[in-house]
């Protein structure tokens, strides 16, 4: 008799785990990065905007990509072109989802606050137009546009999305005329991450931005002027985890940032190298978590397996 109670034991603790293991309740997470440069120019000491005519030499490079992930699939694209075709890299844009979502090209329009989620995928977009400086005459007033959004909706898995873009203009120049350098121009930044309650306990969901300017001396090696502000790099890491779930934005007001910095007196004749960087990141893990009728069903076997063991020792 004790052998059977035993068997009916192990049966009944196998077929509660075994229920237990057929479900799961949803758990969503979110992240999402965009960054609007706009208006970005150079500008003389005087405030006259830079032209071709101001440098004895100018060579260089607008490169841009974009890659998107979902459960280790990846979607990838790059352009670059150089700085004085009229040319500006556009990288379509990239998804890699089921579906993904319905956003058209060149879209850096933000996703309504979540929840819900507006799906399972890993997104990416570039676009960059115009130019920094007067290009043969024409006008000056880049437009630089990045997003980058990850997004998990699926049950009963361990879903991952992540994607990131970015865009990077790499030049060298000679004046040929000492002067100073003042960067101007305005930004819109945006970053949100959410995790929703109940998820497991490796569920989380972050996003940032990093945007810089640094202009190097080519002759010494050494960087001569590096600007970073604080609104696009650091103040919009955000994040959320199971222990911290809910919705984090950054400037969800969309407030429009301008900026103007000045380099100091950069001589005639030196070969100087301007790297600008520009780049959004957003990443999404889930895990699955047991439903609390799953919960119910394992405690009411637990307690089921307790009385037949008080049964047997009465």
């Amino acid at each position: 008799m004790n052998i059977i109670r035993k068997g009916l034991l192990v049966t009944a603790a196998a077929a509660t785990l075994g229920i237990g293991a057929m479900s799961s309740a949803r758990a969503d997470t979110f992240a999402s990065a965009i960054l609007d440069i706009n208006n970005f120019r150079l500008l003389h000491a005087s405030g006259a905007v830079y032209s071709t005519a101001d440098f004895a030499t100018l060579t260089g490079t607008n490169d841009a990509h974009a890659t998107a992930s979902l459960n280790g699939v990846f979607a990838a694209a790059a352009d670059s072109r150089p700085i004085l075709s009229g040319i500006q890299p556009d990288v379509p844009q990239q998804c890699v989802g089921a579906p993904c979502p319905p956003v058209g090209e060149n879209n850096f329009t933000r996703f309504g606050a979540p929840p819900p989620v507006p799906g399972n995928f890993g997104y990416a977009d570039q676009r960059l137009v115009g130019s920094s400086i007067s290009i043969n005459g024409g006008p000056a007033g880049a437009h630089a546009q990045t997003r980058a959004d990850a997004s998990t909706s699926q049950n009963i898995q361990v879903a991952s999305g992540n994607s990131d873009v970015g865009t990077s203009t790499t030049f060298e120049f000679t004046l040929g005329a000492a002067d100073s350098m003042t960067v101007s121009f305005d930004a819109t930044p945006y970053s949100a991450a959410f995790v929703s309650p109940g998820a497991g306990e490796t569920s989380n969901a972050n996003a940032r931005l990093s945007w810089s300017i640094n202009i190097v001396n080519l002759t010494t090696g050494t960087s001569v002027f590096t600007f970073a502000p604080d609104e696009l790099n650091a103040l919009s890491a955000v994040s959320r985890t199971n222990g911290d779930t809910g919705l984090l934005e950054y400037n969800a007001a969309g407030t429009v940032y301008s900026f103007l910095a000045t380099t100091p007196l950069l001589t005639a004749g030196t070969t100087y190298q301007i790297t600008i960087q520009h780049n959004t990141l957003a990443n999404a893990l889930q895990q699955e978590v047991p439903e609390p009728a799953t919960l119910a069903i394992i405690a009411g076997g637990l307690l089921g397996m307790s009385f037949v063991s008080r049964r047997r020792r009465t």
